[in-house]
């Protein structure tokens, strides 16, 4: 998560598929919630040679602090 947002948002759901962040995204969209998602390399942390192409990108999704316990309720 962005330096920007450590202390107002928090993380509610990871995943290294697009089609998982962008679903986790609209269930989130249906009911209110406000959310970040954030795209990033994983692979800046891992040290192992072959790391497989589907686990390079994670997706992280952030949202606001006062809205943490609903949507942790709505993910899995």
């Amino acid at each position: 998560m962005s330096l920007i947002h450590a202390f107002t948002h928090r993380r509610v759901f990871s995943t290294f598929s697009a089609v998982e962040a962008h679903r986790a995204e609209q269930l989130l969209a249906a009911q209110g919630i406000p959310c970040l998602v954030e795209k990033h390399s994983s692979t800046q942390s891992v040290t192992a040679f072959g790391t497989l192409p589907e686990y390079e990108i994670a997706y992280d999704i952030a949202v606001p602090n006062e809205y943490y316990e609903q949507a942790s309720a709505l993910l899995p």
